[in-house]
Formats: C-alpha cells, sequence, structure tokens
C-alpha cells in the first residue's frame, strides 16, 4: 500500500512539473507577444529596411533606406498597417529612439563593437513580418574604428601590460620567488590571449593566408598552455612535466607553420 501512495504521488508530482512548465512557456510566449506584438504583412509587396553608418566625426547618422514603407509621425497610434509607421533604433540591444526620417544623429556610440539595428514597426507600436520573421535590419561597428596595423599595436601593447601592469609586476614577483617565469601562469597567458583574440573578427580579411593562420595557430597554442599551467596551479602535474609539456607546445607553433608554408607552396606549383 505505502509503494501505492509513493508511485502515486511521483506521478502527481511529474504531471503538476509538466504542466507547469508547459504553463510557464505560455507565460513567457504571452509576455513576449504583449510587450513586442507583431502584424503579419498580407501584401505582396513585402517592406524592408537597409541601414548604413556614416561618419560625420566626432558624431555619426544612421541612414535607414525603406521600400514599400512610409514614414508616417502624423498618424501615430492611428492605424495598425503594416505599410506604414516608423523604425525602432536599437544599440546594443538597447532601445534609443524611432526613426521618422531617412538619416537619424547619433552623438556617441559605445567604445568595442556596436550592434546598431533597425526594426519597422506600424503606428501602434506592432513589430511589422513577414512570415514570422521582423523586418529589420542590422550593422556591426567597432568604435573607435582602427586599422590593421594599429589593432596589432594596441593588441601588443596589451599583451606588454600583462607583464608591466601593477597587477602583472605583483605576478612577476610572486612567480620569481619560486623561480618561475611570468609565462609559467595561467593567469598571464590568459591576458595574452585576451590582448589577441578580438584582433581576427574585424580584420580577418585584411590578414595574409599566413598571417591569419599563424593567428588562429598561436591562440590554439595559448588556449592549451593556458590549461597546461591550470593543471600545474591545481597540482595535477608537477612543475617539470608541465615546462615539458608547454615546450612542446611551444614548438609545435613553428611545425604548424613550417607545414602551411610547405602547403602554400605546393598550391603555387600546381598552378
Amino acid at each position: 500500500m505505502k509503494k501505492i501512495i509513493f508511485h502515486l504521488t511521483i506521478l502527481i508530482i511529474s504531471l503538476t512539473s509538466a504542466y507547469a512548465h508547459e504553463d510557464n512557456e505560455e507565460r513567457i510566449k504571452f509576455w513576449k507577444e504583449y510587450y513586442n506584438p507583431k502584424v503579419e504583412v498580407s501584401e505582396q509587396n513585402i517592406p524592408s529596411v537597409k541601414i548604413t553608418l556614416i561618419k560625420n566625426k566626432p558624431f555619426y547618422q544612421v541612414r535607414t533606406q525603406i521600400k514599400n514603407f512610409t514614414f508616417t509621425p502624423e498618424k501615430n497610434m492611428k492605424n495598425n498597417i503594416p505599410s506604414e509607421g516608423y523604425g525602432k533604433l536599437y544599440i546594443n540591444g538597447d532601445y534609443v529612439s524611432r526613426i521618422y526620417s531617412e538619416y537619424h544623429f547619433v552623438k556617441i556610440l559605445p567604445v568595442g563593437n556596436n550592434e546598431i539595428k533597425v526594426i519597422l514597426s506600424t503606428n501602434l507600436d506592432h513589430d511589422i513580418a513577414s512570415n514570422g520573421n521582423v523586418i529589420s535590419d542590422d550593422i556591426v561597428y567597432q568604435f573607435p574604428e582602427y586599422t590593421f596595423s594599429e589593432a596589432r599595436n594596441q593588441s601588443y601593447n596589451q599583451m606588454i601590460q600583462c607583464e608591466f601592469s601593477e597587477t602583472g609586476k605583483i605576478l612577476l614577483n610572486k612567480l620569481a620567488k619560486k623561480n618561475m617565469h611570468i609565462t609559467e601562469s595561467s593567469e598571464h597567458l590568459q591576458c595574452r590571449y585576451d590582448a589577441r583574440n578580438d584582433i581576427l573578427g574585424p580584420f580577418a580579411k585584411k590578414m595574409t593566408r599566413l598571417q591569419r593562420h599563424y593567428h588562429v595557430v598561436s591562440l590554439q597554442i595559448l588556449e592549451k598552455r593556458i590549461q597546461v599551467w591550470k593543471d600545474f596551479e591545481n597540482k595535477m602535474i608537477n612543475l617539470n612535466q608541465a615546462r615539458d609539456m608547454n615546450s612542446s607546445l611551444e614548438r609545435d607553433v613553428d611545425k604548424l607553420m613550417q607545414d602551411k608554408i610547405e602547403q602554400l607552396e605546393a598550391m603555387k606549383k600546381d598552378v
């Protein structure tokens, strides 16, 4: 009897959890639709939007080009037609302003990569959609804008700071007391990795094939070296083992680069 009651209790709890999960999903769906209602385009002429960023230093303008759509500030809150209304401007996911004209002035952009997005909206603040997809356009802009050489210099300066910042100097002294080098630290290697990691995305097209390959290989080897010194710091391996593994990984960079050079030379001969 006790076993039957126990199993019934488990069954009731399971069913309750399942329904609660479904209810929770329904709530999430409701509130998403409540705060971001959509209107589906039924006409053949589907609206579209294209945005570009115009640099007018020290300021910027977001240019919003639209088709099959009209900006109608005079009709705000008067209708819910998917062919007219305004654009909603977002920067890094945060709502900034309504767009009612082709050019919109932006005074400040945060430092780093910025996602700029415009969503078309009706006069009743409903996102306009086609086949369930919101009609929008987005671009990513890096501020301040760097050339490839400037980005490499910045990366190099950041790596120098890994060692000679106040934090770096404290770490250097701490390791020196153990007769260890600054590079024998997961913290230092992670700092070097972080300094180099963000170059590839914006500048991959400006690198030669060898530069790109070296950059990718170096980052991959750095990740493995970081793990080696984490294992040492967690006392999973001893110092000699860590140094041997680290040296082997450093040699791998040269080997992988030599393999790439030979591959490129072979490709030239085939051509």
